[in-house]
């Protein structure tokens, strides 16, 4: 019996060979499988033919496996269990919390209120890695070796997967009580240009220009900027030091507003800031960015509001 490429053999012919040689009977086989006998006999000479070696010595009373039948049945069955394997390892993210996270997230919204969040989330899920990018810089999560960032506002790439997080966040202006006592309370926006300001320097060029909405139009604020940094860690430090009014999300300084430490200022003005997590294509399927997303939403569902 000539043989053909191994190439040819298709999975379905191995695995109906071996609950032959397991049942010992070709019918059997067929009944498990809802097949017809003379198909499932059919496959299984397919399948020595196209191996050219006999797997099954059949008689009119009985069936048995060759020993050139058992040697590669044996073969068969270790390889089979491999592939079953390595599939159950695929779909095993998408079904289990397990493996590695890589999230990037902003400085002050990390060390603030990610941080005992994700700690929360890590000791909910022991078979989970975190691996965690601290910055301001926004992540390119189609370049960058990140699964996922947690960042504010809406997205410039169309093409993003986002899950919604905190959507009624907003950015505020705020000052810490000394700065008001020493340089005033601001009562208008056009009051803000003798006021020193804290910008933050991220992507785009109107770093010293604010743009707020007053409940019925949008409107810009320029204050004297004085301090301009890369990092929100750092503005919401120089504000919490009284040099000046920052412009921060509500989310970064909520526990600085509820225990006083920071005030409102203007609050009739503010920006929608709402807060996502950005998804790489793909990632938004496994079980541990489902959770994640879960997670972090019903958490954040009541944040701290003052002012």
């Amino acid at each position: 019996m000539a043989a053909a490429s191994p190439l040819s053999v298709e999975l379905p012919a191995l695995r109906l060979a071996l609950r032959v040689a397991e049942l010992g009977s070709v019918a059997a086989a067929a009944r498990e499988g809802s097949l017809l006998p003379a198909t499932a006999t059919a496959a299984v000479r397919r399948l020595e033919a196209a191996l050219g070696v006999r797997l099954f010595a059949r008689s009119s009373r009985a069936l048995r496996v060759t020993a050139e039948g058992e040697a590669y049945l044996q073969r068969v069955r270790e390889a089979l269990a491999l592939l079953d394997l390595g599939a159950g390892e695929l779909q095993s993210p998408l079904q289990q919390v397990r493996g590695t996270l890589r999230l990037a997230v902003s400085t002050d919204l990390g060390t603030q209120v990610m941080r005992p969040l994700l700690d929360e989330f890590l000791r909910l899920h022991p078979q989970l890695t975190l691996e965690l990018s601290i910055g301001d810089r926004l992540a390119d999560i189609g370049r960058e070796p990140v699964d996922a960032a947690i960042r504010y506002g809406e997205p410039r790439n169309a093409g993003q997967i986002l899950r919604p997080l905190l959507p009624g966040n907003r950015r505020i202006l705020v000052a810490s009580p000394a700065y008001l006592a020493r340089a005033g309370v601001p009562a208008s926006a056009a009051d803000l240009r003798r006021h020193e300001g804290i910008a933050l320097r991220l992507a785009g060029p109107r770093h010293r220009v604010w743009t707020v909405h007053d409940g019925h139009a949008e409107i810009t604020l320029e204050p004297r900027v004085r301090r301009l940094v890369d990092n929100g860690l750092m503005a919401r430090l120089w504000a919490l030091d009284g040099l000046g009014i920052a412009f921060k999300s509500e989310l970064d300084v909520a526990e600085d507003l509820a225990a006083g430490r920071l005030r409102r200022v203007l609050p009739s003005l503010a920006m929608p800031y709402p807060l996502v997590l950005a998804l790489a294509p793909g990632t938004h399927l496994t079980a541990r960015m489902r959770a994640l997303g879960d997670f972090l939403a019903a958490r954040l569902a009541r944040p701290v509001r003052a002012g």
